[in-house]
């Protein structure tokens, strides 16, 4: 099993536990107490891969910076909610981006090179659902972070053998196509 945190964050009122409980159950709930921090286990087979998964619904309102760096920290991917009835909502979202952005790039210098570069910026994306209406898009959602994030935890090939292969092949084709000329 592969271990896949992610953290739900947004504005008060966004449908961040609407969505885990969603993602959860199945079902759909519309009242839910908005000052608890909850952390939801399962497990789900992506792409045929066991993927043990944690969600942390956190309180954003509530939660101190220190308490907010710290989650950050903790999670491999983040799911950033906003309310299309409430435009506030939509404005917290690059407030937050750019928190992540900040927090990850202290944890060390290659994760700080890969952000500059632009790679968890190419790393995102972007869904319009409703959590009452569609169960499908909840989950299409959900599974698309995890296998984000699985592709950012598999490690790189190494270059020098990956040439190798490379370079092997080529060999391999250019002296089949030379016995078969003659």
């Amino acid at each position: 099993m592969v271990p896949v945190k992610l953290l739900i964050l947004g504005a008060q009122n966004t449908g961040k536990t609407a969505l885990c409980v969603r993602f959860m159950t199945k079902r759909f709930i519309g009242e839910y107490d908005h000052k608890k921090e909850v952390t939801y286990r399962c497990s789900r087979v992506v792409d045929q891969e066991a993927v043990d998964l944690e969600i942390l619904d956190i309180a954003c309102k509530e939660s101190s910076a220190a308490s907010l760096e710290s989650s950050i920290r903790w999670a491999d991917g983040f799911l950033l909610l906003y309310s299309i009835t409430q435009r506030l909502t939509f404005l917290e979202v690059p407030r937050l981006k750019k928190l992540i952005d900040q927090t990850k790039q202290s944890l060390g210098r290659e994760l700080t090179r890969s952000l500059t570069e632009g790679t968890l910026k190419e790393r995102c994306g972007f869904n319009e659902l409703s959590v009452a209406e569609a169960v499908s898009a909840v989950e299409a959602t959900v599974f698309q972070l995890i296998r984000l994030v699985l592709d950012q935890q598999r490690p790189l090939p190494d270059r020098r053998s990956y040439m190798l292969t490379v370079r092997h092949a080529l060999t391999r084709k250019l002296t089949r196509s030379k016995t078969m000329q003659w």
